[in-house]
């Protein structure tokens, strides 16, 4: 069969050679091929050779394309950060961007090069703008695997607004770049986010699959980059799992992930070989392995809980952006002529616990417009009494927060997800002691402030040596756990027999980001052209603005998120009352319904 044929023996009518059905045994040969040649144990090498012959492995293996899109790819937070929208941004409309910073096969050269591919991309993209966010079977999920109740209104709108269509644009630069835009609500915007950019990964490795092809030769169809990546696996999970380390790992995958079905065998295979693993943010994931695991006659909870951990999810910078955006003049009261302080970014989290609970386990995500000013912001901010009656009489079992705490007395756990680790973290726990001695100097302080040192997590790992370095770090600073995704998927070289003899062949993958970088309420207008993203990178590597204004505005803006960056001297009861005011517009008040 040619490699441009769409009729291959095995493959349904709608499928081409590049995208056809898993051959089961072929994965399990060149998985494990692919495993010896990554230089994966032979331990190891056989687990994942037990994985893909056993009977889960070949049912994950088995579903069909069609199977594998009826669902979202969406993250555990995205249950929490919808709740606080159906509770509190009723009247909110919101812009998603999805920017593809870095890739192999950029889109516009997919258009360009392989148009009936691009077609596909889009259809699959509509597609996506019809599959039903909830139902019974992912509120099952979510409960059971992340203890999470569904509130009527929130399935109600996820009924009601779905998810957001995709709009492509094309940019007016140097490469003529294609940016996607989802707009709806913050819940339908938000729901495009992670299964678009995964669609695009999958898209942009078929792209690079069908030129090899077509220009060389090279046939390397779904069988064979799937086993590719799982011998890949293999190997990244033996390296860990040779390192010597106390540190929790949690997979961060799904919008990373080169393929749906390689998401599912990875999810399955760590979480029975991978050392310290505690769970995966894949509500995708844990859908279809929850389900494979019933249909294999395992019935309680507990027991698919044992098989495959839970489901993991902190905060998101999401919700930080588009309170911002949505209430910038609040940072600006609360800073005055100084420069604006980071009220948003308190209140975003006082809104996460007041609408999801866990203070016990409360975290911040403190880089959406840099650590060290939220630091600073939080440190002289008080909790608002408002919120500490919300949560003693909405969640009278949690921790209760004490009238007087400061805005960082809340924090059990500091999320970490950009800049230089070790630095963010030592500024992090030296605040912490700065703050139990402020507590001795006033005779000891109140029952219930912190006294046992914040946890933190590591969500912004390159490799495997980088979670080495990690783990050796000193135990002040060292991480209790770490999460990636980008470590656990990719390719080693390919074998590709050409007419020239045995070549070694490379795929790539693709960077691929989706923001909010718009928000707008009717009664809310903003000083501020965009939503945005500084993080804690000096040099704004992660800063995200929207494409779409022009180059002066953006500048504008990314002055704006430099001022939102700068750590200065905040008045403390100023910066507390803006807090309270703005906790009590948006709950009380409503103002965002």
């Amino acid at each position: 069969m040619s490699c441009d044929g769409v009729d291959d023996r095995g493959c349904d009518a709608w499928e081409t050679w590049d995208y056809c059905g898993l051959d089961i045994n072929r994965l399990r040969l060149r998985a494990v091929h692919y495993a010896h040649a990554a230089g994966a144990s032979v331990e190891i090498t056989e687990a994942l050779r037990a994985m893909l012959d056993s009977k889960m492995g070949r049912k994950i293996a088995s579903l069909s394309q069609q199977q594998l899109f009826t669902e979202l790819i969406n993250d555990a937070y995205k249950p929490k950060m919808h709740k606080i929208y159906s509770s509190f941004l009723r009247g909110a409309k919101v812009d998603f961007a999805l920017n593809v910073r870095k890739s192999p096969f950029g889109l516009k050269r997919i258009e360009q090069e392989d148009p009936d591919l691009y077609k596909q991309m889009n259809q699959s993209m509509a597609d996506v703008a019809r599959i039903q966010p909830l139902n019974d079977s992912i509120e099952e999920v979510l409960k059971t695997f992340y203890s999470f109740d569904t509130p009527k209104i929130m399935r109600q709108r996820a009924d009601e607004h779905g998810v957001a269509e995709v709009k492509w644009m094309d940019m007016d630069n140097s490469d003529g770049s294609h940016i996607g835009i989802a707009s709806g609500t913050a819940e339908a915007a938000s729901n495009a986010e992670t299964t678009m950019t995964q669609l695009v990964q999958e898209y942009t490795l078929r792209a690079q699959v069908r030129v090899l092809c077509k220009k060389r030769g090279i046939r390397i169809d779904r069988t064979e980059h799937v086993a590719n990546s799982l011998g890949h696996l293999a190997a990244v999970v033996d390296q860990l799992n040779s390192l010597d380390h106390p540190l929790k790992i949690a997979l961060f995958a799904g919008r990373r992930s080169s393929d749906r079905a390689y998401l599912l065998l990875q999810t399955w295979f760590c979480a029975h070989n991978l050392k310290n693993y505690i769970g995966s943010s894949s509500i995708f994931a844990f859908s279809h392995l929850s389900r494979a695991l019933e249909e294999e006659g395992v019935h309680k909870p507990a027991d698919r809980i044992e098989e495959m951990g839970r489901l993991i999810g902190t905060h998101a910078h999401e919700v930080m952006s588009i309170m911002q955006h949505l209430m910038s003049n609040y940072d600006d009261e609360a800073g005055g002529k100084d420069g604006p302080v980071q009220i948003c970014s308190l209140l975003a989290h006082l809104l996460f616990l007041r609408a999801n609970g866990g203070t016990e386990y409360a975290t911040a995500l403190s880089d959406t417009f840099g650590s060290h000013s939220f630091v600073a912001a939080a440190m002289v901010t008080q909790v608002p009494d408002e919120f500490i009656q919300d949560i003693q009489e909405l969640y009278p079992n949690d921790r209760q927060i004490q009238k007087g705490a400061m805005m960082f007395d809340v924090f059990k756990t500091w999320r970490l997800d950009s800049g230089d680790y070790c630095k963010v973290a030592e500024m992090v726990v030296s605040a912490w002691e700065d703050r139990c001695q402020q507590l001795d100097r006033q005779g000891g302080g109140a029952e219930g402030l912190p006294r046992q040192r914040p946890a933190l997590m590591h969500s912004n790992l390159k490799d495997v040596q980088h979670v080495q370095e990690v783990a050796n770090l000193p135990e002040r600073i060292r991480p209790t756990v770490v999460a990636f995704g980008g470590v656990a998927d990719g390719f080693v070289p390919f074998d590709a027999q050409t007419e020239d003899g045995k070549q070694e062949v490379e795929l790539q993958m693709a960077s691929v980001v989706m923001k909010a970088v718009q928000a707008r309420h009717p009664k809310m207008p903003s000083d501020q052209d965009c939503a945005g993203k500084h993080g804690d990178d000096d040099n704004l590597v992660k800063a995200q603005v929207d494409p779409r204004l022009p180059e002066k505005a953006q500048e504008t803006f990314k002055r704006r998120l430099a001022d939102l960056f700068k750590t200065r001297k905040i008045d403390a009861d100023r910066a507390s009352s803006v807090l309270a005011k703005a906790y009590h517009d948006v709950t009380r008040r409503q103002i965002l319904n």
